[in-house]
């Protein structure tokens, strides 16, 4: 009998095929290690993402995408950046003990930069909760500070200097050597507001009387200033009447002597043309002589009388004046 020789071209066919099965088992598994063990995350606006390895902070990343094919040793940790609120109620004492119900809102942000969000990480993690906790014990301290250096009147009347007050003690270090608590919280204050402030019946019902004595008084006083600016006007008009009517007088009075004056130089000018030439004063007689002649009465006047003053007075009197010569004396 003669032996057939073995076929060695199947086996090795099959080796490869086992190989190839088993290399792409293996990858497989590897791909498998990597989708499960791979970190995608995307960081959205407002956010901030702060990668670990073993607990070790490597990076932080800001708004994007995060993509960590075979990481199973990392963590990704998103942080609240944007801006939130902390409302808070809380009865306290005023500077002239009134208790009274306060209510207020305090915004703030998370520091941004890469060192703030490390530093809070490692002090205070990233729970906004737990932020919220720390934050509102800040802000009941806050509170009784500010609410004794207010009387109950200060505080509802100027809240502003209130809110003031709080966000600089949220923002100043005590002086014992600690920090403010912003920077102990690694954030921001954006506001201070006061909300409300509710006081009892009692005060509340005060605080109306007085509102209500307040218009009284401020109607008072705007009365008394329109009648003050009235009796201004009226004051001020009469003056200006009195002046007007002094200054119409004075013209009056200017004018007058103005006239007076100009008369009493045509006066003295006609008595010295007269004394000077004793042609023209006799010319003078005779022509007021004619003109009382020719319209009235004939009078007889006595040779010792001041003729010069008398002619000036008769002569548009139409009467005639007759001057006798005075008689020749004997020699």
């Amino acid at each position: 009998m003669s032996q057939r020789a073995p076929r060695t071209g199947g086996g090795g066919s099959m080796n490869s095929r086992l190989s190839f099965v088993g290399g792409f088992i293996v990858l497989l598994i590897i791909a498998g290690i990597g989708l499960s063990t791979m970190k995608y995350v995307q960081v959205d606006e407002g956010q901030a993402a702060i990668e670990l390895v073993q607990g070790r902070i490597v990076a932080v990343h800001g708004p994007g995408p995060i993509f960590r094919p075979f990481a199973p040793f990392t963590e990704i940790e998103l942080v609240n950046v944007r801006r939130q609120a902390r409302q808070i109620s809380q009865n306290v004492a005023s500077s002239d003990k009134q208790l009274y119900d306060i209510d207020i809102q305090v915004d703030f942000r998370r520091l941004p930069t890469e060192q703030a969000l490390r530093a809070a990480y490692a002090e205070i993690g990233v729970s906004d909760t737990l932020l919220g906790d720390f934050l509102d014990g800040f802000i009941n301290d806050a509170l009784k500070s500010a609410s004794t250096q207010f009387t109950l009147d200060e505080a509802l009347s100027d809240r502003g200097s209130f809110a003031e007050r709080i966000r600089r003690f949220l923002t100043t270090p005590p002086g014992d050597g600690q920090r403010a608590p912003v920077d102990q919280l690694y954030i921001t204050i954006e506001a201070v507001k006061v909300l409300d402030i509710k006081v009892g019946d009692t005060y509340a019902q005060l605080l109306a009387e007085k509102a209500n004595l307040e218009v009284q008084i401020e109607t008072e006083q705007k009365r008394r200033q329109q009648i003050e600016a009235q009796q201004a006007n009226n004051l001020f008009q009469a003056e200006q009447e009195a002046l007007v009517a002094l200054t119409r007088e004075k013209g009056i009075t200017a004018a007058a002597l103005e006239a007076a004056n100009r008369e009493a130089q045509v006066r003295a000018i006609e008595g010295r043309y007269w004394r000077e030439n004793p042609e023209l004063f006799e010319l003078r007689k005779r022509e007021l002589l004619v003109q009382m002649m020719s319209k009235g009465n004939v009078w007889f006047v006595d040779p010792n009388t001041n003729l010069t003053l008398l002619l000036n007075n008769q002569a548009g009197d139409g009467q005639a004046l007759v001057i006798p010569q005075p008689a020749p004396s004997n020699p």
